[in-house]
């Protein structure tokens, strides 16, 4: 049984003593209180009846002195004896009438004749006497109302006893139930007293020891609490530290929980912490505590967020080069993740330069082959056109008067091979590697000059051209004979795509956090997504007559410089080539 269990059952416990305990202590209250009722009724009886003995008691006296009071006057004719005579009969009157409210049905009965006989003693006596003025007159027959009052007294004296005699038997079966009363009522106070302490020691009991054990708990949680703290902060000085560690750490550094549904299946991920080369590489210091697909939902389209499931899910590593681009962000990354817990870290590089590094080489691998079998095919074919003029120079001798019959194939001859020639002449000046004069360049007069080589085929065609460069841009280190040429060739290829009388060429220069960036902008109609790629492969042109070298040149050129070209279309707007100037090759202090 576990503590919580244990607790309730000692609540439950105490709850049915206390209950069971206050219904035992009601029903001994009602009884204490019911035989104190009787004990109070028992009490109120028994004086009663002593009331009653008294005044049966006081009546028989007051007759005595009456009959005393009228014996006396008769023998003396001293008229003193009349005034204890009619106090005597005064208090009798209030005695019978005391009586009347304290005796029962057979009693009443008893009393009446008491009353009637102690009525007829006091008419004897009045008869006896007789009141004139102030002058008692005593009558003749005195000896017959003597014992005619006397026989009365005998009389009332019986009815008297008897119920002196009924009252004290009555009296008697009172005092035994007071006797009783008397006694259950102190040991029902008593049984209810000790019942009241037995339960209250009991409850007290268990409530101090409640109390004991919760001083117990709280003392134990204070220690914990204390522990916690302590663990907090360590913890929270150690997470400070991981931090600072985290945050001079080159690499990019994130950590996420799970976010689970009722079903327990990952639906989400909330960002745990952040370091500041990650902040630096989004953008952004403030997602820390937000959920991962609200603030970057590609994630789910690229495939990121089922990758963390599955490193979550079954603890396998995910390492990965991937190009990601949305949330503002266009980069390569390598992503290295590993389960944390309920959740995983990541670790991520931007490797953006690098993988233009590669391309970078890999484009000019690739150009140094194509220039070593341009030059070697330039040369193979140079030989024996060589040979081509000569023999046709020489067949042009020795036309004689047929000179006018064959000129006009001569002429066809002569054209093919200068073409030719300067075929092979352009395919040199693509494949051989020029030394890099590089002096300070300004932004402005790259732009310029590309325009200038340009604005005859503008006002031609009938088009317009729009520049926008922002103020204050670095100069870069570059030739700019090169770098013009690179430029004046895109921008030729952007004339050529667009409409006559409708075009219009974008020129915008902007500087970013670690570079410049050119772009050239045409409402051309645009380049299939199948063909984008080949756009820089030699020999490939979109256009009828072209050669297909000169943005392969620009691009070698560009790249040579470390000056990355990139091309964005879309087919019926246009075509927008993206020169990025490195920070690299900023000139120090512009």
């Amino acid at each position: 049984m576990t503590e919580l269990q244990k607790e309730r059952e000692e609540r439950k416990l105490t709850t049915l003593l206390y209950i069971g305990s206050v219904v035992v202590m009601l029903l001994l209250l009602y009884a204490t209180y019911t035989n104190i009722k009787q004990y109070g009724e028992s009490v109120r009886k028994v004086r009663a009846h002593n009331q009653a003995l008294i005044e049966l008691e006081g009546s028989l006296s007051s007759l005595r002195d009456a009959e005393t009071g009228v014996r006396g006057y008769q023998l003396t004719n001293d008229t003193t004896f009349l005034q204890p005579y009619e106090q005597a009969n005064r208090r009798l009157k209030d005695h019978l009438a005391h009586l009347r409210s304290g005796l029962n049905a057979d009693d009443s009965l008893r009393l009446l004749e008491l009353r009637e006989r102690a009525m007829g003693i006091q008419g004897v006596w009045r008869s006896m006497v007789f009141n004139n003025g102030n002058t008692f007159v005593s009558r003749p027959s005195l000896a017959y109302d003597l014992r005619e009052a006397k026989a009365l007294m005998d009389t009332l004296r019986v009815v008297h006893e008897k119920l002196m005699a009924d009252r004290i038997q009555e009296r008697e079966k009172l005092l035994e139930e007071e006797r009783s009363d008397g006694v259950d009522a102190p040991f029902m106070l008593v049984i209810y007293s000790l019942l009241t302490i037995v339960a209250t020691s009991i409850l007290f009991w268990r409530l101090a020891r409640t109390l004991r054990r919760n001083e117990e708990v709280r003392l134990a949680l204070r220690m914990k609490l204390k522990d916690l703290d302590r663990e907090v902060s360590q913890r929270a000085s150690l997470q400070m530290r991981l931090q600072k560690v985290l945050d001079v750490s080159p690499s990019s550094i994130m950590s996420f929980r799970a976010i689970r549904d009722e079903s327990n299946s990952i639906i989400d991920f909330e960002w745990l912490s952040s370091n500041t080369k990650a902040n630096s590489t989004v953008g952004r210091d403030d997602l820390v505590g937000k959920r991962l697909l609200e603030e970057m939902p590609e994630n789910r389209a690229s495939g990121l967020f089922d990758a963390y499931v599955e490193v979550v899910g079954n603890d396998i590593p995910f390492v990965k080069e991937f190009h990601y681009t949305g949330s503002g962000l266009d980069a390569w990354f390598r992503n290295h993740a590993v389960k944390l817990e309920d959740g995983f870290m990541v670790t991520f590089s931007d490797i953006t330069d690098q993988k233009r590094a590669e391309q970078i080489n890999m484009e000019s691998d690739r150009l140094e082959l194509t220039a070593q079998i341009t030059r070697t095919v330039a040369h193979e074919v140079r030989n024996p056109l060589t040979n081509i003029h000569l023999a046709v120079e020489q067949v042009q001798d020795e036309v004689g008067d047929k000179k006018d019959l064959v000129d006009p194939y001569f002429a066809i001859i002569d054209r093919n091979l200068k073409r030719i020639g300067t075929l092979i002449k352009e395919m040199l000046e693509s494949s051989r590697k020029r030394e890099l004069k590089l002096i300070p360049c300004k932004m402005d007069d790259i732009v310029n000059n590309a325009l200038k080589a340009v604005t005859d085929r503008l006002s031609l065609k009938g088009m317009m051209s729009v520049v926008d460069i922002a103020p204050q841009l670095p100069e870069v280190m570059a030739d700019c004979e090169l770098i013009n040429l690179a430029i004046i060739n895109i921008a030729v290829n952007a004339v050529e795509a667009m409409e006559q009388g409708k075009g219009k060429l974008e020129f915008s220069v902007t500087r970013q956090p670690d570079a410049v960036v050119m772009e050239i902008a045409d409402n051309g109609k645009g380049i299939p997504p199948e063909n984008l790629q080949r756009l820089f492969e030699p020999f490939y042109s979109g256009r009828p007559g072209g050669l297909g070298l000169g943005l392969t040149t620009s691009r070698s050129i560009l790249h040579s410089h470390g000056v990355q070209l990139d091309v964005r279309s879309k087919l019926g707007t246009g075509t927008t080539f993206s020169l990025r100037f490195p920070e690299r090759i900023f000139v120090p202090g512009t």
